[in-house]
């Protein structure tokens, strides 16, 4: 008789509240708040983190975390990650949704030998990001891996 493994449940939670126009600010207990709005290209202001920032930082940072945490696990001695995301809003049906999202990761690690096993951890992370998971666009990954 096969065993299950017991998977741990997490929630989290965090609070939106409406200031004026199409500003707002979002706030989670024991975090710094931050100022959101609409893009300017539905009519928000400039130099407010917006859905779309958000959407895009939430699948390119837990891409980059889950990459560390292999990267830790298996010794990989990385040296720099960076990454560029892009992401496709169209109208689909009559629906704006997220087309597609592309992830240019920059990595750096400490010798040319471990570059093949940074792209296969990263391949990895990029299979397992429970983000990237959650969502109906592709995530498409362009990296850049290089070796000091």
């Amino acid at each position: 008789m096969e065993t299950k493994k017991a998977y741990k449940v997490f929630r989290y939670e965090n609070e939106v509240c409406w200031e004026s126009a199409r500003r707002g600010t979002i706030s989670s207990a024991g975090k710094p708040d931050v100022a959101v709005s609409s893009p300017p290209d539905f009519k928000g202001e400039p130099g407010r983190w917006t859905p779309e920032d958000l959407f895009l930082s939430s699948v390119n940072l837990c891409t980059m975390l889950t990459f560390v945490a292999y990267a830790q696990h298996r010794g990989l001695n990385l040296a720099g990650y960076e990454s560029d995301a892009e992401g496709t809003l169209e109208n689909v049906d009559g629906k704006y949704r997220f087309t597609e999202v592309v992830l240019h990761p920059h990595v750096r690690v400490k010798s040319q030998e471990e570059v093949e096993r940074a792209r296969e951890l990263l391949e990895s992370a990029h299979r397992d990001c429970f983000v990237a998971n959650s969502i109906s666009a592709p995530v498409k990954v362009f990296p850049d891996i290089r070796g000091e």
